[in-house]
């Protein structure tokens, strides 16, 4: 997204360097070292997922402008919908055809690799319109 270097590395150093003990009575005890990156509730962790979410709206984007996706309406003249964020989960809206889910696929997979993120297919759901033909 055109960070500097600097910038990029003071923010990593805040995902990587930090360490936490436990008050026993009072006192600490330990030093803890997360292995796998900034724990949920981290004041920092809303702020790296606008920017995530900033990388991958984009390709998003990119891709409908280029005609390659679709959004959907909810009615005629209701604008297209295309993607809704809420705070870790994505919904995205699209045609039902094979193009469009090798498409949306494709984005998902650049934005795992650039973010270092992967899709829970385990809590990952797919729905159809009752307009959508059954092949």
């Amino acid at each position: 997204m055109g960070f500097p270097e600097r910038w990029i590395n003071r923010v990593m150093s805040c995902v990587t360097t930090p360490s936490f003990s436990v008050l026993v009575n009072g006192k600490p005890y330990g030093s803890i070292k997360p292995f796998r990156g900034i724990r949920q509730g981290d004041l920092l962790s809303p702020y790296l997922f606008l920017l995530c979410t900033e990388g991958f709206t984009s390709l998003l984007a990119k891709a409908e402008l280029e005609g390659m996706i679709h959004g959907v309406s909810v009615c005629r003249r209701a604008p297209k919908i295309s993607n809704l964020l809420f705070a870790d989960n994505s919904l995205l809206f699209y045609w039902a055809t094979q193009m469009e889910v090798q498409v949306v696929t494709e984005i998902l997979q650049t934005y795992a690799k650039a973010s270092g993120q992967s899709i829970n297919l385990e809590k990952s759901s797919v729905y159809f319109s009752r307009n959508t033909p059954h092949n």
